[in-house]
């Protein structure tokens, strides 16, 4: 998982516009994480601007071989993402493993606190965010969806050896 800050200077297709003399549209600093997880807990809730989608991603951390989870509860932003993301609905019902490939933005975090089990009445962390782009969807061991210019591919046997600069330092 990596965090990129896209600033006006080094991005500009992902700020809201350029401040010229006579114009006076707002820049923006955007705060992007991009990463791998498991996808569950697909469900359509209707807000006051109509009907929208939110899932889970558990996201993997650390080292391959002892990977750790960081929970991000999401919010699926724009008409491909949410198509992407509801034809994973089935799959994620049959509790069948889903990985995708992704990338985050507006990372907020909050607190809830668990309403039943053992633990009920607890309060944990939850770091909510919006899906703004879908890499890649693996169900099981297949790849069922890549996209067209991805910047990650989904590991489908050894990683790779890295290959280095000789004069690296």
């Amino acid at each position: 998982m990596t965090a990129t800050a896209n600033t006006p200077a080094s991005n500009n297709t992902a700020s809201a516009g350029s401040a010229t003399s006579g114009n006076n549209q707002k820049e923006y600093f955007n705060l992007n994480v991009s990463g791998i997880g498991y996808l569950s807990s697909i469900r359509r809730l209707q807000g006051s601007n109509g009907e929208f989608t939110c899932a889970v991603i558990n996201a993997l951390t650390g080292p391959t071989d002892n990977a750790s989870y960081t929970r991000f509860d999401i919010t699926v932003a724009g008409k491909e993402q949410t198509s992407l993301i509801n034809r994973c609905q089935k799959a994620v019902d049959e509790e069948e493993k889903v990985l995708i490939g992704f990338v985050l933005s507006g990372l907020k975090a909050d607190v809830f606190t668990l309403q039943s089990g053992e633990h009920a009445g607890e309060s944990r962390p939850s770091l909510k965010a919006r899906l703004i782009k879908v890499e890649f969807i693996k169900k099981g061991q297949v790849v069922v969806y890549k996209a067209p210019n991805a910047s990650q591919t989904p590991e489908t046997g050894p990683a790779a050896q890295k290959a280095y600069d000789p004069e690296s330092f």
